[in-house]
């Protein structure tokens, strides 16, 4: 069941177990807001700020790090759309440094990959897996050690990962619609609103492991969709039911307005619930764990030989991958080292 987020917050019990809450959900650099919109008590609100001020949720040097990486592919002459996160910080939040983000996740042009490799390597950055393995996926992990600290880049070069959402947008559509985020640096471009919203919405299904999701992916969708005008509205519910992701968008708007009150109306949510009745990717919103979602993924892949490499790359990567991404070993050799990927992916 959703439950509003005053409710949430009402129900936990000691100011300490609140604003512990509040960084759990990474909503401490919010917490003025959420304090504006009645959600929170204003002293609570408070010392949220003050916690997420005295914490630095994004550190100045992080965001001089995005500004740097974004600034040379921008000197470079690539296509390349900051994604998520970064992306949002910018977008639709009021400082850069209220929207907590673990690392740099940008979608780069499919005939620049390379060369945006290159402008990586160029930059310091090294890939977490030289020797790539495990489920497939669209993207990779490049990190940047420097003066004790740790930056990390997630390269794209699709939006999503999942069989029933993979080609959903296609680059060139993204950068046709693309804005200037001049805010971020010089030159750089960001998805659009629209498609920033739908891609949150994927988002938020197109996640096979991870932990409970974070309040404020919500959030995200929350002030882009308050942002939008009733023009952009029309042309995201128009959009996702063309790329049969209404369903998913849906739900999303739905989960937005019980939490955070967002102005959707009825009709807009039975209009996109319909449209999403019949759509295939509306069936990740009944997955319910990590196993029935990587089955889905299995069965959803477009052929057998597909489903067969996904079953292969997700439970027996190739030894060298193991090893790598096992130093230390297991008593029980390499069959040890799967055992223990095996139980760390399904819980």
């Amino acid at each position: 069941m959703v439950v509003a987020l005053r409710q949430q917050f009402e129900q936990l019990e000691g100011a300490a177990e609140q604003l512990n809450w509040l960084g759990r959900q990474r909503l401490l650099g919010v917490a003025g807001l959420l304090a504006e919109r009645g959600l929170i008590p204003e002293q609570a609100a408070s010392v949220g700020m003050l916690l997420a001020k005295t914490g630095r949720l994004v550190p100045e040097a992080q965001m001089r790090e995005e500004a740097r990486v974004l600034t040379a592919f921008v000197e470079a002459g690539l296509r390349v759309l900051p994604l998520k996160g970064c992306l949002l910080a910018y977008l639709v939040y009021e400082l850069p440094d209220q929207r907590p983000r673990l690392d740099q996740d940008l979608l780069v042009a499919p005939e620049h990959l390379e060369e945006a490799r290159e402008v990586l390597r160029a930059l310091g950055y090294r890939l977490l897996w030289a020797t790539a393995g495990g489920t497939p996926m669209e993207q990779e992990m490049w990190l940047y050690r420097a003066d004790g600290k740790r930056w990390a880049v997630d390269l794209h070069w699709d939006l999503r990962d999942h069989p029933l959402l993979r080609k959903t947008f296609g680059f060139d559509e993204q950068w046709q619609a693309s804005i200037a985020l001049d805010r971020l640096a010089p030159g750089v471009r960001g998805q659009s609103p629209v498609h920033a919203l739908l891609n949150a919405a994927l988002h938020w299904f197109d996640d096979l492991y991870d932990s409970p999701r974070p309040l404020v992916w919500l959030l995200d969708q929350d002030l882009l969709w308050r942002q939008m005008s009733d023009e952009q509205q029309i042309e995201c519910r128009n959009l996702a039911r063309k790329r049969g992701v209404a369903g998913l968008l849906a739900e999303c708007l739905r989960l937005t307005r019980a939490v955070f009150d967002t102005p959707v109306p009825d009709f807009v949510l039975a209009d996109l619930v319909h449209a999403g009745h019949t759509q295939p990717a509306t069936r990740l919103i009944d997955v319910a764990g990590p196993l029935q979602a990587w089955w889905l993924a299995v069965r959803c892949e477009p052929d057998l030989a597909a489903r067969i490499n996904r079953v292969r790359q997700s439970l027996l990567p190739s030894t060298a991958h193991m090893r790598e991404r096992y130093p230390e070993g297991s008593k029980l050799g390499l069959p040890g080292m799967y055992w223990r990927r095996l139980r760390r992916r399904l819980g």
